[in-house]
């Protein structure tokens, strides 16, 4: 039997690759984020070389976790939060009853916020207040 990339699934995975530049534009992400989170154990990349150059190569998958990660930040989640979730639930290894300890903390930690947020608000309106008062 001849040898061929399409034969031994080698093609599959070339395609499937991407590099970090195809990886940013897709996440929207920059490059030394995506770095940085391969570093942290968020994502993970296999190493291919090209004559003297080693190059990162991310599966389609991390382009998803990496947005997951993305939207996680933005609803407060810490990178160790991610990173516990991820790996975690992504294996199904979290019991329900802990997942639902990890929403409730999540989501009490949201109205603390929010809570904040609201003084701080109150507090800057008060002060702007005055301060047209003053200028009038």
């Amino acid at each position: 039997m001849e040898y061929t990339p399409q034969s031994s699934g080698f093609f599959k995975r070339w395609i499937d690759a991407m590099l970090i530049g195809e990886l940013s534009k897709k996440t929207g992400l920059s490059k030394d984020t995506i770095r940085f989170y391969e570093k942290i154990g968020l994502i993970t990349a296999s190493e291919r070389q090209a004559g003297t150059r080693a190059y990162k190569e991310f599966s389609a998958e991390m382009v998803e976790r990496l947005l997951m990660i993305h939207q996680g930040k933005g609803l407060g989640f810490t990178l160790g939060e991610m990173k516990h979730l991820l790996d975690e639930w992504g294996e199904k290894t979290i019991p329900k009853q802990e997942q639902v300890q990890i929403i409730e903390r999540k989501l009490q930690e949201i109205s603390e916020k929010m809570r904040n947020l609201e003084n701080i608000k109150t507090y800057l309106s008060s002060k702007l207040r005055r301060l047209q008062q003053e200028v009038s």
